[in-house]
């Protein structure tokens, strides 16, 4: 699944890397699943997502080759999923992507805030025209096509965000 962000493409799929990897240092930025907070996820969500109209969501939701197993999410739980549409991806392994769409801020914040402390992870991203959040049980990740924004979200998060791969 290809995922346009003006002027980045990326790939969202199993045989890719995870989208963090697939931008430049001055296009991302990461923190760790530790340094997480109520403050900070709701700081990024409310800038980056500012029109939940359309704000959308992808994930692996189920395997279908070699072995039929549906992956735990739990995005039911946060989400009113309406309109979705699943996409099968072919390769070592055949597997769903599903993407809903039309999400709001403040479910989107509890949700980013459940994965960390949950023992699930989800391969999940959320994003629209301009950014990309992934989250996991380790890492949140922020890609942007601009920039500025991860220049000040460097500036302003220098002491908690992860610098392992700058």
């Amino acid at each position: 699944m290809n995922i346009i962000l003006r002027n980045l493409s990326l790939t969202f799929d199993l045989e890719s890397e995870t989208p963090f990897f697939q931008v430049s240092i001055p296009h991302r930025i990461r923190f760790d699943a530790d340094m997480i907070s109520k403050p900070l996820v709701t700081t990024i969500v409310n800038q980056l997502f500012d029109t939940p109209d359309t704000t959308h969501c992808s994930f692996l939701s189920k395997y279908l080759s070699p072995i039929h197993a549906r992956e735990k999410t739990r995005v039911g739980r946060f989400f009113n999923i309406i309109n979705w549409r699943e996409d099968v991806h072919v390769g070592e392994d055949t597997y769903i992507i599903s993407t809903f769409y039309k999400l709001t801020n403040e479910a989107l914040i509890n949700y980013l805030l459940y994965v960390p402390r949950s023992f699930i992870n989800p391969y999940i991203i959320f994003y629209n025209n301009h950014h990309i959040v992934y989250i996991s049980s380790d890492v949140l990740d922020v890609i942007s096509c601009s920039e500025e924004v991860i220049k000040n979200y460097k500036a302003k998060y220098a002491d908690i965000m992860d610098t392992d791969y700058e």
